[in-house]
């Protein structure tokens, strides 16, 4: 009976979570300051939600965002971006936002399983190829289809990425620790670490990552990749680093890393700023991300 109890609870705060942050994604999705639509497209795994800018004919872009954050994460930059570029923002298969999972058992969990994904988004949009903007777990995601099906991509920008050199067994353990003892104090500790202490972003995305822990969802960990599958990276890739990054670490090593093992790498480092780098450094990293993949 207790056991029936405790499921009960669990399924109820769940869907509590997902009608809060379907709120929250709403809330955020009115403020795109550019003309969007969205759209559901079927894929192996169920149906991603993709919030869609720009001019048809234009260069695609896809941007995929971090882990537990969706893809509204991208409110500062899609002005810039789908100026020239038709831009496609994803919503993670099996992460909380709006792409749906046809079944909880079945969900994306090696890079491979991510590429096959997003082979299924780009075919099923008309996109051959595009360039692809990453964040934390959605850069790792990026490099993984740049791994497995380089032709479908011709430049890759990272913002801070999981998968070079980042500090993946503290990503890990601080997870493990809220499955095995959920209570507000860990939960409120993890998200200020992953965040950081930019009131913008702790203003902007804390409630939403916090029902995201509350309401975990279903999807591969992010590992670094092996010095050899970076060999093979050949798209061009730049490459952004915060100096307060906690989830990927200090910079300098990581840096060191990207330029000896990716053969065409262009590295950014801004001091001061954290894990979401686009929110916290927009101007900075518009500017990159458009010098690079319109030259």
């Amino acid at each position: 009976m207790k056991k029936n109890q405790n499921k009960e609870t669990k399924d109820a705060n769940r869907s509590k979570a997902l009608v809060y942050v379907e709120s929250i994604y709403e809330q955020r999705l009115a403020k795109w300051p550019v003309e969007y639509e969205e759209m559901m497209i079927p894929t192996r795994y169920g149906l991603t939600h993709v919030v869609v800018s720009g001019a048809q004919e234009a260069p695609a872009l896809v941007l995929i965002h971090a882990m537990g954050i969706g893809s509204t994460m991208w409110l500062p930059n899609i002005a810039s971006l789908s100026e020239n570029h038709r831009v496609y923002a994803v919503d993670t298969i099996g992460d909380l936002n709006k792409s749906l999972l046809t079944s909880d058992e079945y969900f994306p969990k090696k890079g491979a399983d991510y590429s096959l994904w997003l082979t299924d988004l780009f075919d099923a949009l008309g996109v051959d190829q595009a360039g692809i903007i990453g964040a934390s777990m959605g850069g790792w995601i990026a490099m993984n289809h740049a791994l497995y099906a380089p032709e479908r991509v011709s430049k890759v920008a990272l913002l801070g990425p999981m998968g070079i050199r980042s500090n993946v067994v503290n990503v890990s353990t601080r997870l493990t620790s809220i499955l095995l003892n959920p209570s507000e104090k860990n939960k409120h500790s993890l998200i200020s670490w992953a965040l950081g202490e930019n009131p913008i972003v702790q203003k902007d995305y804390a409630e939403y990552m916090y029902y995201a822990v509350e309401c975990p969802g279903k999807m591969g960990f992010p590992s670094n990749l092996p010095d050899e599958d970076l060999k093979k990276l050949k798209a061009p890739v730049l490459l952004f680093l915060g100096g307060e990054d906690r989830p990927i670490g200090k910079p300098e090593p990581v840096a060191k890393k990207a330029k000896k093992y990716l053969s065409a790498i262009e590295v950014v480092i801004l001091p001061g700023v954290g894990h979401l780098i686009n929110i916290e450094a927009p101007e900075e990293v518009n500017k990159g991300l458009l010098h690079f993949f319109d030259n």
